[in-house]
């Protein structure tokens, strides 16, 4: 998918840290959210995603060559 399909600004800051972002990086689509790689490994949706079982980026995908991958993990820091 294209990165302006996905709705994914131009000039992407982490929300996890405040830094500019450029590709790649890590897309949370349910936040609609940029990530660097050390905030994507870290991140949860809502704060009830730890305490159901989820794992910590499972929800974010890279964006890469313009285009936001398929697959779904942030990758290890």
């Amino acid at each position: 998918m294209e990165r302006a399909e996905a709705g994914i600004p131009d000039n992407p800051i982490c929300a996890g840290c405040g830094a500019a972002l450029v590709e790649p990086f890590g897309w949370c689509s349910n936040c609609a959210a940029a990530f660097c790689d050390a905030c994507a490994t870290g991140h949860y949706c809502l704060p009830g995603c730890q305490a159901a079982g989820c794992l910590a980026g499972f929800c974010v995908r890279r964006v890469e060559g313009g285009k936001l991958t398929l697959q779904w993990r942030a990758p290890p820091r």
